[in-house]
C-alpha cells in the first residue's frame, strides 16, 4: 500500500518541483473514460480539463490513448475492458506514461459480462498494481455509474458492487500501517446523473452527463487532493503606505504543509516584497501619477506532493493630492515711512505646480496699497504711525484646486536689536571641557534668526562643536591662556547684536575655579542696527 513521503518530500522540494512542472493525471477505466457517445469523444474530459484550467490548475492529462478534439486529450480508456483487464495492464501503462493522480472509473463491462458481479477483489489488486508501480500515485475511485432506466437508490448489482468496492477501498484508507491514498466519489447517486435524460445508450452518458460526471469529478475528487491559492481579494490603497497581501485563505486539503511564492506580474512601478515566502507579505505602495496605478500579484502554492495551484490579486494605487503649503515669512517689526518686502516664495506644492497667488491685509488701521498682490513678492510702504499693527494673508492654490493660506503681521515701531548675552567668564583645568552659554540672549520685539559664536583672542585656536547653537562645548588647551569669545545673533529684523566671554585655563594640578562672575568681563555689550 501507499505511504506518505512527507521527510522525503521536504528534503527534496525543489527537485520535486522541477520534476512535476504540470500535474499528471491518468484518466484510467473503459469507453466511459474513452467517452463513448459523446460529441468529438471528449467524454467527462474535456470538460473537466476545462473546469481545471480554468480554476488555476496546470494540469496534463496522460495515457497511451488520445480521443476528442481538445489539446491535451490522452487517456487510458479501453472500450469493452473488465476490470481484470485493466489491472493486467496498468503497471506497463503508468511505467509508459507516469502519473500523480490516477481517475479510476472500471467495472460496467465485468458486470455487463457477468450480471452477479459485485466483488471488489479485482478492483483490490488493481490497486495493488497501482502500488507495486508507485505508492505515492493517488487514486481518486468512482463509484460507477448505473444504467439507464435506474433511479436512486434502488438495489442493483452496479449499486451492490460500488458499495462493495468502497468499503474495500476505506479499508485501505484506514490501514494504521500503510494506508492508501484514495478518494471515493460518488458518482452513481451524488453526481446529478439522470438515468434517463443523461444516458446515450444502456450504459454511455451524453454530453449532458459527461459534464455532470466532469464536475464531480473535479469537486468531489481533485479538489480533495489538490491545494488551493488565494490570494485575497482585490484592495485599493493609497500611495506611500503599507500594503499586507494575504494568502492566509490558501488551503490544502489532505496535508499540513504548504509552501508559498509571491511575484508581481503587472508592467507597473516594481514593489519589494517583504518576504515572498510567506503566507502574507508586505510593500510599499509607490508614489503614483493623478491617474493612478494597478499592480497585479500572483501566488503559487505547493503542498507536499509537489502539486501547485495559483491565484492572483490586484492591488489599486490612489494618487493622494497633497494641498499646496503656504509661508508668509516671518513677522517683522518695521519703522514708519519705509518700502517693506513681503516674501511667499518659500512656498510650495508637495506634488504639483502653484497656481495662482493672492495677497491681502487682513487687519490694520491703514489700509496699504500692496504692489503686486498675485505675486510671491510685493511691497508696500509702511504707515506714517507708531504702534500700528498690520497683517496680511497669503493664500495659494495649484494646479489639483487645492489651497493654503499663511499670514505675517508687520509692527509699525522703530525696530529693537536682539540682546546677546555670552555668559560669565569662566575657569577650567586644562584638558576639560567648558560649555559657552548664550541661553540668556533674546530679542525684545521679535525672534533671534542666526547665533555665531567665533574666538577673538587667546593661543591656540581651539574648536567649538556647535558655534551656531546657543550653547556650544569647547576642549581647554594643554597650555594655560585666557581664550576669548565672541556670540553674535541676528534677528528677525536683520538686527544684530554682540557680548563677549573669557575662558582663563589654568594648570592641570590647579582645581577648576568655579565663576569668576562679571557680566562679560572681556569686553561689554555693543549693538549694531542694519537696516534694509
Amino acid at each position: 500500500m501507499k505511504t506518505t513521503k512527507l521527510i522525503f518530500f521536504l528534503l527534496s522540494f525543489v527537485a520535486a518541483k522541477s520534476l512535476w512542472a504540470q500535474i499528471t493525471i491518468m484518466p484510467l477505466g473503459d469507453s466511459i473514460t474513452r467517452g463513448s457517445h459523446s460529441t468529438y469523444v471528449n467524454g467527462y474530459r474535456g470538460d473537466l480539463k476545462d473546469l481545471l484550467v480554468s480554476s488555476g490548475y496546470d494540469i496534463n492529462f496522460v495515457g497511451s490513448l488520445q480521443d476528442g478534439n481538445f489539446v491535451d486529450k490522452q487517456h487510458e480508456g479501453w472500450s469493452g475492458y473488465t476490470v481484470k483487464q485493466i489491472r493486467d495492464n496498468v503497471f506497463n501503462y503508468l511505467t509508459n506514461h507516469p502519473a500523480q493522480i490516477i481517475l479510476l472509473h472500471i467495472g460496467t463491462n465485468s458486470i455487463t459480462n457477468d450480471p452477479s458481479y459485485t466483488t471488489p477483489a479485482e478492483v483490490a489488486s488493481l490497486l495493488d498494481e497501482i502500488d507495486r508501480y508507485s505508492e505515492t500515485t493517488i487514486v481518486i475511485l468512482s463509484e460507477i455509474i448505473n444504467r439507464q432506466g435506474y433511479a436512486c437508490p434502488q438495489p442493483s448489482t452496479t449499486t451492490a458492487f460500488n458499495n462493495n468496492v468502497r468499503a474495500m477501498a476505506q479499508n485501505r484508507i484506514n490501514d494504521p500501517v500503510q494506508p492508501d491514498r484514495i478518494v471515493i466519489v460518488d458518482m452513481e447517486c451524488s453526481a446529478g446523473l439522470n438515468y434517463n435524460t443523461d444516458i446515450a445508450d444502456t450504459v454511455h452518458p451524453n454530453d449532458n452527463g459527461y459534464e455532470k460526471m466532469a464536475a464531480k469529478w473535479f469537486a468531489d475528487g481533485l479538489l480533495r487532493v489538490l491545494p488551493q491559492a488565494d490570494a485575497g481579494a482585490d484592495q485599493n490603497v493609497d500611495e506611500k503606505t503599507l500594503v499586507t497581501l494575504d494568502g492566509s485563505g490558501s488551503e490544502d486539503p489532505d496535508g499540513a504543509y504548504l509552501y508559498y511564492w509571491w511575484q508581481q506580474l503587472s508592467a507597473g512601478t516594481t514593489v519589494t516584497l517583504s518576504d515572498p515566502t510567506i503566507n502574507k507579505p508586505t510593500f510599499i505602495a509607490p508614489a503614483v501619477g493623478t491617474n493612478g496605478e494597478r499592480l497585479e500579484f500572483e501566488l503559487t502554492v505547493t503542498d507536499s506532493d509537489g502539486f501547485e495551484h495559483s491565484d492572483s490579486v490586484f492591488v489599486d494605487i490612489n494618487n493622494v493630492l497633497l494641498p499646496p503649503v503656504a509661508e508668509a515669512g516671518p513677522d517683522h517689526v518695521f519703522p514708519p515711512g519705509i518700502k517693506v518686502t513681503l516674501d511667499g516664495t518659500n512656498s510650495y506644492d508637495p506634488d504639483g505646480t502653484i497656481a495662482s497667488v493672492l495677497w491681502e491685509q487682513v487687519s490694520g488701521t491703514t489700509q496699504v496699497d500692496l504692489a503686486a498682490p498675485d505675486e510671491l513678492i510685493t511691497k508696500f510702504t509702511t504707515p506714517s504711525t507708531k504702534g500700528e499693527v498690520l497683517t496680511f494673508r497669503l493664500t495659494i492654490r495649484d494646479d489639483d484646486n487645492l489651497a493654503s493660506d499663511d499670514t505675517v503681521t508687520i509692527s509699525v515701531n522703530t525696530p529693537e536689536a536682539p540682546i546677546a548675552d555670552a555668559g560669565s567668564d569662566q575657569s577650567v583645568a586644562e584638558g576639560g571641557t567648558v560649555t559657552l552659554n548664550g541661553l540668556n540672549s533674546y530679542d525684545p520685539d521679535g525672534t533671534i534668526t542666526s547665533v555665531q559664536w567665533e574666538q577673538l583672542s587667546g593661543d591656540p585656536l581651539v574648536d567649538l562643536t556647535t558655534p551656531t547653537d546657543l550653547t556650544t562645548d569647547l576642549t581647554a588647551p594643554a597650555v594655560e591662556a585666557v581664550l576669548t569669545f565672541k556670540l553674535t545673533v541676528k534677528d528677525n529684523d536683520n538686527l544684530v547684536s554682540e557680548d563677549t566671554v573669557n575662558v582663563t585655563v589654568t594648570p592641570a594640578a590647579v582645581s577648576a575655579a568655579s565663576s569668576n562672575g562679571g557680566g562679560g568681563g572681556g569686553g561689554g555689550c555693543f549693538i549694531q542696527s542694519v537696516m534694509n
